[in-house]
């Protein structure tokens, strides 16, 4: 249950100084389970993969082939400026129903408001029907 919290309240400072933005990786590199070297390998991303990134400090959270997890921020390379997770040109969705009342469910990765928690199936489309 610590780690939980830990990691929860990680999370949470993490997203909140996050910016997002488009980016490629330099090498091949591991999208890892947490934010701290030597965790969990999900997936290995080939060099050249375009990502869209949420990066604070040294690392960026990313979704890759349907996994979601971090990549060091040294192994990407910046494609476009980074815009705020906030504020004006931002969209957030406290939840499906959230979404689907102001009629924009479900949405594809990329598309503002999209997060991956919002989609269970982890298939690029946040709050499809049966999500």
């Amino acid at each position: 249950m610590p780690n939980l919290i830990r990691l929860l309240a990680l999370s949470v400072a993490f997203t909140a100084s996050a910016q997002a933005a488009t980016a490629v990786t330099t090498s091949a590199a591991n999208l890892l389970r947490q934010p701290v070297p030597g965790s969990v390998v999900l997936k290995v991303i080939p060099r050249d993969a375009l990502l869209i990134v949420a990066c604070s400090g040294n690392w960026c959270r990313t979704t890759y082939q349907d996994r979601g997890g971090y990549v060091a921020r040294s192994m990407t390379r910046p494609v476009t400026a980074s815009a705020p997770l906030s504020g004006r040109g931002s969209v957030f969705y406290r939840s499906c129903r959230a979404m689907r009342a102001a009629g924009k469910a479900p949405l594809s990765l990329g598309q503002l408001g999209y997060r991956t928690s919002l989609d269970r199936n982890h298939n690029g489309l946040a709050c499809e029907r049966g999500e």
